[in-house]
């Protein structure tokens, strides 16, 4: 990792790092504990200003949360798994993409995991809150608090944080350019195919929405993280295709 002239994937780490630290020294009360007074809750003042929701995002228009958000973590174990999987993957496909396609990529993914989760929320394939007539006073409570005089649906408020679509994107684009290449996991402690542990994740995320399992929301943000990934590097393999093919 050269900190002299950082890549683009060490200055990803060292941003999401320095974030989560100063995140953790600067706090203030939750939005939510607005809607939720018995939660006493305390969060980053970047969690505040920068996590994702739609209602944050769309209805109050601030449009840049779809990108601050891929640089906030929940909590330590969060942090240190997503930089240590961009650590992993992320040095071989900047390699490959160039420094400036690879940070425009990874942003896409991740902007498509906010995206999809949104999505997949309004449809009702996974329950983030209940609709029930209390939590629906509490949330359009906090959303005239804020200044926002029409109606919230609940699902539209809750809060969207982590790298892990942007990092879920690069894995694909991994899988994408390197199936067959072998990787052993910590736990479980197997080793297998890049291609199988993708398809691995992609089942595990699709199970976990489906059956609305902790972190639904979470897992739809990978899913759409994965989508992504996905089209770009199908596009990005037949331009290659039909530019060597010429």
């Amino acid at each position: 990792m050269n900190l002299r002239n950082p890549s683009v994937t060490t200055s990803l780490i060292i941003i999401n790092i320095v974030v989560f630290l100063v995140g953790m020294m600067v706090q203030k009360d939750a939005l939510l504990g607005i809607a939720f007074p018995s939660s006493h809750e305390k969060e980053s003042i970047f969690h505040i200003l920068g996590a994702y929701s739609w209602f944050t995002c769309f209805m109050e228009g601030q449009i840049w949360r779809m990108v601050t958000y891929q640089f906030l973590h929940a909590n330590l174990g969060h942090l240190i798994f997503n930089m240590w999987a961009l650590y992993f993957f992320g040095p071989v496909i900047e390699q490959i993409m160039g420094s400036r396609k690879f940070l425009a990529y990874y942003l896409a993914c991740g902007v498509s995991g906010a995206l999809f989760s949104s999505l997949l929320a309004s449809m009702g394939l996974y329950v983030s809150l209940p609709t029930n007539a209390e939590t629906m006073q509490a949330v359009n409570a906090l959303a005239q608090y804020v200044g926002y005089e029409g109606i919230v649906m609940p699902w539209q408020m809750i809060p969207m944080v982590g790298a892990s679509a942007a990092i879920y994107g690069v894995m694909v684009a991994a899988t994408f350019l390197f199936p067959d290449v072998r990787i052993s996991l910590l736990f479980p402690p197997v080793t297998l195919k890049l291609r199988t542990f993708a398809l691995l994740i992609i089942i595990f995320a699709s199970a976990t929405i489906l059956f609305n399992w902790s972190n639904a929301g979470g897992e739809a943000g990978h899913l759409g993280g994965i989508i992504m990934g996905a089209i770009i590097m199908i596009c990005w393999k037949l331009h290659h295709k039909f530019t060597y093919n010429r």
